[in-house]
């Protein structure tokens, strides 16, 4: 028997009006930080939360003007950081490429010591957006091969969320700074973690997705490429060299209409529960020293089975229903060669769902 794809998309609205009908359209909100047993309610119900109250400095660090470009110079020191840099201030995004195709375009990575970096941000003639986002855990990272970049603020940023730590039973797997300014924004995307995520100076406006409402975003997979200096100096995409593995990634930076989206906006001081696997979008405005600064905390995602099979269920019934922007499971697309011929990874047990999200 034939399926009947609008049978199928009824039901996925229905999916969702069912969603609606339960859940918040405004994201929680804490009045201070929890205790483990809140935080693990919270883990729980996977729904993005402001917190009040609660800071990531060390005590006896409080008392630094975290507004100040100097500030972080005095901590980094003359150690190089890695600042991605672009033309459009869209750090990892899909870019249509002059021939027509489309790219997922990654930015130029540049080294320069961090009182450099801040003097371009301060800098009004500046043409090009620059964002410290090296991410990965740039201060703590939880396997200790490599010293991170930022490792001078270990002095001054906690390693953990003591309710986090305990309410997830883990220590945090990465620990970011993030500094920037408004010409910094990001394309949709969600990551595989669950992230605490706090505002220095300046503000963040997150706009958020649940993942039954992802299911209605355009994402196709698109070569790799890296932002590099072409003629005069002017940044343009290279398609990055083969093996290539495409990346899965939303173009369009506006929503469907048939979406309701949670709109957060953080100042100085407050933070942000980000539930692993929720859709986000994020701009920024700088604070009294021209900054927008954050630090965030991810934690490792317990991997719930009713949840995860209610989901794979979900993305399987989207795509019949002729969704084809809903990525397919790796385990259904191994054998379409959506890896490329030459790709390493030739099981679903080799498949890591990391590479699926940043």
């Amino acid at each position: 028997m034939a399926v009947d794809e609008s049978v199928l998309e009824a039901h996925l609205d229905t999916l969702a009006e069912d969603y609606y009908d339960l859940q918040a359209p405004v994201a929680d909100e804490l009045a201070a930080p929890p205790s483990a047993l809140t935080a693990l309610r919270m883990l729980n119900k996977a729904h993005p939360t402001v917190i009040h109250g609660f800071s990531p400095i060390v005590p006896g660090a409080e008392e630094r003007d975290w507004d100040a470009p100097a500030t972080y110079a005095a901590i980094q020191g003359d150690d190089e950081v890695t600042i991605a840099v672009t033309d459009d201030g869209l750090a990892d995004s899909v870019r249509v490429l002059p021939d027509g195709s489309t790219a997922f375009v990654k930015p130029l990575d540049a080294r320069m010591t961090m009182a450099a970096f801040l003097a371009r941000l301060g800098d009004s003639q500046e043409k090009e957006a620059l964002y410290l986002q090296s991410q990965d855990g740039n201060i703590f990272r939880a396997d200790a091969e490599r010293t991170p970049e930022l490792a001078p603020f270990q002095a001054v940023v906690g390693a953990d969320v003591p309710w986090m730590r305990e309410a997830t039973g883990h220590a945090a797997e990465a620990v970011n700074l993030w500094v920037g300014t408004s010409a910094s924004t990001t394309s949709w995307h969600h990551d595989p973690y669950e992230n605490i995520y706090t505002v220095l100076s300046g503000a963040k406006t997150f706009t958020l997705l649940s993942p039954i409402d992802g299911l209605r975003l355009d994402q196709r997979f698109h070569p790799p490429a890296t932002l590099v200096r072409g003629d005069g100096g002017k940044l343009e995409p290279k398609l990055d060299d083969e093996p290539a593995h495409p990346v899965p990634w939303v173009q369009e930076l506006q929503l469907p209409d048939t979406v309701r989206p949670i709109s957060v906006t953080l100042g100085k001081g407050e933070s942000l529960y980000l539930p692993a696997g929720w859709w986000h979008k994020v701009e920024q405005d700088e604070g009294p020293g021209g900054l927008a600064v954050a630090v965030n905390y991810w934690y490792p995602a317990e991997l719930r089975a009713e949840r995860y099979a209610l989901e794979r269920f979900a993305q399987r019934v989207a795509r019949t229903a002729g969704r084809e922007g809903v990525i397919p499971l790796p385990e259904d697309t191994l054998d379409d060669g959506i890896w490329g011929d030459d790709s390493d990874v030739t099981s679903a047990d080799e498949w890591d769902p990391k590479d699926w999200g940043r």
